[in-house]
């Protein structure tokens, strides 16, 4: 068995399968949905058969499952596998934000070039190639982010030859930060589309140019209204010429956007004046 089936299907937690390999801890399935660590998302957790699975490695397009003993099951064996779906679905709501996030950055950034992704469990950080940021470029990209996800745009990925990948000037391709997308002369290409877009390679009349077309093997919601909340949280600069951009999604989104007006409802109280006045009344001060 080869590439990740948990990219083609997300959706997939509970599977059964043999176990074809064991070499002390680390499992070999015939057919597996756990995701590998990669395009800068982490390992699925889960179990296979009764033994917990702390880690997912790709070994030779192959996913090598660590667990956390030694398996009471031998090569041969049946088992029952099963995905933590909390956290799955964190990741693929995280990664598709992120593919929200840089659609967003091409419409209101200069020139901005994918640099990076990882996908941490709190936060989420994306890399660009891209002039200085100031607060009011975050502001606009955290409005056009959450527009994106009200909008409930359809989410499809397809199998591309690498040839019409590369002649295409719409698509996110970078042949060495895209390795994983690319199996056997084909690119798995990911598609966030217009809100008139049915998912389905069909759209009303009067739909536009799709939101972010990009190679990746990671995986994703079906809609961005799955995405649910998402909340930026700032920009700093790892490398020359990069901007870090963090973001949240879900719980800690909302934990942050808490925070924020708590402190925005505390200006206001403090200067007496209303909420949309706070900015203007702090340059008089």
């Amino acid at each position: 068995m080869t590439g990740q089936r948990a990219a083609g299907e997300p959706y997939t937690t509970r599977f059964e399968t043999e176990v074809t390999s064991i070499d002390g801890r680390t499992v070999w399935l015939e057919t597996s949905y756990f995701y590998g660590t990669s395009d800068g998302q982490p390992a699925d957790r889960g179990t296979v058969g009764d033994a917990a699975v702390t880690d997912v490695r790709l070994v030779d397009g192959e996913q090598a499952h660590v667990l956390a003993a030694e398996p009471s099951f031998r090569a041969g064996h049946r088992v029952l596998c099963s995905i933590d779906w909390s956290f799955r679905m964190y990741c693929m709501r995280a990664h598709t934000a992120a593919h929200i996030c840089y659609g967003a950055a091409r419409r209101c950034l200069e020139s901005p070039e994918y640099a990076g992704l990882e996908i941490g469990e709190e936060t989420v950080a994306i890399d660009l190639e891209t002039a200085p940021l100031d607060d009011e470029a975050l502001i606009e990209l955290d409005e056009l982010i959450n527009r994106t996800v009200w909008e409930s745009r359809p989410v499809s990925w397809e199998s591309v030859p690498v040839a019409t990948v590369r002649e295409r000037d719409d698509v996110v391709f970078d042949e060495e930060r895209s390795e994983t997308a690319v199996e056997k002369g084909r690119v798995r290409v990911v598609t966030i589309g217009d809100e008139n877009d049915t998912g389905h390679g069909m759209a009303t009349a009067d739909a536009r140019e799709p939101w972010n077309v990009a190679a990746c093997g990671g995986t994703h919601v079906r809609n961005t209204r799955e995405v649910g909340p998402v909340t930026v949280l700032g920009c700093s600069s790892p490398a020359e010429g990069v901007r870090r951009i963090e973001f949240a999604v879900g719980p800690q989104a909302i934990d942050r956007r808490t925070a924020e007006k708590r402190a925005a409802f505390a200006a206001s109280a403090a200067l007496d004046v209303d909420l949309e006045d706070v900015g203007d009344e702090l340059e008089r001060a």
